[in-house]
């Protein structure tokens, strides 16, 4: 299965600005100090928003393009001194299946940089 989340991190003022407008309720959420599974302290609070699921990169990438393009309508940018996002991509395989390809555009690259979003692709 391929899974596309935004993880968005910062200050709690940044976050409440950035969680009001965004267009789904966030999965889950952390706050500064809580100690994460590994032991270490969280050094900021956060949350996680499932943008999509599927098993075809290509449907995967519409999800991704839509969820991003009503962000960018609601006036949501992360290119700001107090929060920091991150478009995270995993694609989960059976052993011996080849891994998918997700083909950006050029257009889907200029959005993650005009809205201040980096983007993690793990398999």
């Amino acid at each position: 299965m391929n899974i596309a989340t935004l993880k968005v991190h910062g200050d709690d003022d940044g976050l409440a600005d950035v969680r009001d407008g965004l267009p789904t309720e966030p999965d889950s959420d952390w706050q500064k100090g809580d100690v994460k599974p590994d032991g270490r302290v969280r050094i900021d609070s956060g949350f996680y928003v499932s943008i999509g699921t599927d098993q075809n990169p290509d449907d995967l990438l519409k999800q991704i393009r839509h969820y991003l393009a009503e962000c960018s309508a609601r006036g949501i940018h992360f290119e700001r001194s107090d929060v920091a996002a991150e478009l995270r991509i995993s694609f989960t395989t059976e052993r011996g299946e080849a891994t998918p390809s997700l083909d950006f555009t050029l257009a889907d690259l200029t959005l993650l940089v005009e809205m201040g979003i980096n983007l993690s692709i793990t398999a």
